[in-house]
């Protein structure tokens, strides 16, 4: 057989199991999208919405309100940690609070997409809403440090079922040139909320209303939205293999894969979270996790290569043609240093107000404005700006630099540097950051729907966005915490060395949740305190820095062709068929 007989027949069979793959969903989005005349007419695949009017405004309103809680409750516990510390006095396990959300989310990214695939999109979403509902008023009523991390870690599964649910309808019922602009207002709305996370935290914590209404405050959100959730969000059905009835789908699930995952990403963030700061690492406790976390992820891996206790169509990750596809993988790489710049700041710059100028839990919050506000723009700016701009990796190159640029000099800031530089310097970090980081959900979406056709794929590729985003997220925020333990901790130690202050004291203090120490010391102690501080956050950006050149990197490889065929191409494709 000759290379020529080879490639096509390659070709046919991979066209062959595509079409396999999910033999309804062109008909499932045909259903709320359809071909523009001029693009009939030219041959070309670009589609138009069929959902107007003020039945379409609601419909978007409420979804991006709920990207708006989502994002707020990501943040949320940011500045409420010195009233839980005050509430349950459990230090040591504080850092799940804010662990547990993104930890919570990451685990069931899988699952939900497989779920969202069985299962009616607009009864996943509306089951999703009342996991997280229920989740956060357990966090509002818990009353134990446990039962609140418990809670948080569902608020994160319900959490990520709200996501998932609202990218795929935006994915599916949007046409292909708006759908960049929709994607970007979710990037926008979750922005804002997660800005307002820590001010509203803290507006509840140091009010009479107590920090428990940053969680019941998700209930008040949901019942405003619940007569459009339950009314006017369109049915949606998946793709795939209609012939089997949901329930046997369900159960073929790849359930021994999902728990395998789970664990070692349990594992994995134990790790991160104790050692160090609650075991040496030299612990056999920190050795023992170690080693659980290391056998976990190798039994992930061989069940799912060797496809162990499920099917190919069933198993966790999703079939060859979307998780090795070139463009998608580069994608992922980009979508999940972007998470790094979104997190490290927002995190960070807060404390490093705090313990430079004072500020107060609201004041720091404040200050994040000029870096969301450029954030948000600059994701606006991307999604509204692709179809014009066409060729996405020009985004990805500008942005890669912006945030290179950016995230250097946030490493040059000390605890003397003039406040209008330090948000000069996170602008430009909030720019670059904003026009690529939900951009791959986009195009990722567009690119695959122009390769197969497939519903279920684009459902598929929004999932891979997001596990790369959020688990890329919950790692910026383990190894971010572990720099600032170890470095803040060390450094202060040195500075303090002496003075008769225990281990605990110190962390409190390294860590922000504690005033008591700062007070103590004298003008000129307090100056080297912080500067040993403001060292350890420094550290942190080099992350930044690192996320920053790999997109750059990346983006060299990316397909250097527009997003969409122009007229004149697509007239070419029309008349050669």
């Amino acid at each position: 057989m000759s290379s020529g007989e080879e490639t096509a027949r390659n070709s046919r069979t991979q066209s062959s199991e595509q079409e396999k793959v999910d033999p309804t969903s062109q008909g499932i989005l045909e259903s709320f999208v359809q071909p523009s005349e001029d693009e009939a007419a030219g041959g070309g695949a670009l589609r138009e919405r069929t959902i107007h009017g003020w039945k379409w405004v609601a419909t978007a309103a409420s979804l991006y309100i709920g990207a708006l809680i989502y994002g707020l409750d990501s943040t949320i516990v940011a500045d409420i940690q010195p009233a839980l510390i005050e509430e349950y006095n459990e230090f040591e396990s504080l850092t799940w609070a804010g662990t547990g959300f993104p930890l919570g989310s990451f685990c069931s990214i899988l699952p939900g997409a497989a779920l969202y695939a069985i299962f009616d999109l607009k009864y996943m979403f509306i089951g999703s809403i009342i996991l997280f509902e229920a989740a956060s008023a357990l966090c509002g009523a818990a009353p134990t440090m446990d039962a609140l991390i418990v809670g948080r870690v569902f608020a994160g599964v319900g959490g990520n079922g709200i996501f998932l649910g609202i990218l795929n309808y935006f994915s599916l019922i949007t046409a292909d040139t708006e759908r960049g602009r929709y994607i970007s207002g979710m990037g926008v709305t979750w922005g804002i909320g997660a800005v307002l996370g820590p001010v509203v935290g803290g507006a509840f914590a140091t009010s009479s209303a107590t920090w428990r209404w940053a969680f019941y405050i998700n209930l008040v959100i949901a019942a405003v939205c619940a007569p459009v959730y339950i009314f006017w969000l369109p049915m949606v059905k998946p793709g795939g293999d209609h012939d089997r009835p949901a329930l046997s789908k369900f159960a073929s699930l790849d359930w021994v894969g999902f728990t395998l995952a789970t664990g070692a990403m349990v594992s994995f963030t134990m790790v991160l979270t104790f050692a160090g700061a609650t075991w040496p690492w030299d612990d056999s406790r920190t050795i023992a996790l170690f080693v659980v976390m290391g056998v976990l992820f190798i039994l992930t891996f061989l069940q799912q290569y060797f496809v162990l206790f499920t099917t190919p169509e069933d198993r966790m990750v999703p079939p060859s043609h979307v998780l090795l596809n070139p463009t998608q993988v580069l994608l992922y790489i980009n979508t999940a240093v972007a998470a790094t710049n979104i997190y490290v700041p927002l995190f960070y710059l807060p404390l490093y107000f705090a313990f430079t100028r004072g500020d107060s839990t609201m004041q720091a919050a404040v200050r994040l404005l000029p870096f969301i506000a450029f954030l948000a723009s600059g994701t606006m700016f991307s999604g509204s700006m692709l179809p014009k701009i066409n060729y996405y990796w020009t985004i990805y190159l500008a942005g890669g630099i912006l945030m290179t640029i950016g995230a250097a000099t946030m490493y040059t800031v000390d605890s003397s540097t003039p406040t209008g530089n330090v948000y000069g310097y996170s602008i430009l970090l909030g720019a670059g950051t904003g026009i690529v980081f939900n951009l791959g959900f986009t195009v990722a979406s567009i690119t695959m729907l122009q390769q197969t056709g497939s519903g279920l794929d684009v459902q598929r590729v929004s999932s891979m966005q997001n596990l790369s985003q959020l688990g890329w997220q919950l790692i910026s925020l383990l190894i971010g915490g572990q720099v600032m333990q170890e470095l803040s901790f060390r450094n202060l130690s040195k500075v303090l060395d002496g003075m008769g202050f225990t281990e605990r004291e110190i962390r409190q203090a390294a860590a922000g949740t504690s005033s008591d120490l700062f007070d103590s010391l004298s003008p000129s102690v307090q100056d080297q305190a912080i500067n040993a501080i403001t060292d350890a956050i420094n550290k942190i950006y080099i992350l930044s820095i690192i996320s920053g050149a790999a997109m750059v990197v990346v983006t060299i490889f990316l397909p250097k062709k527009p997003l969409f065929p122009k007229q004149e191409e697509k007239t070419d494709a029309a008349s050669s068929a």
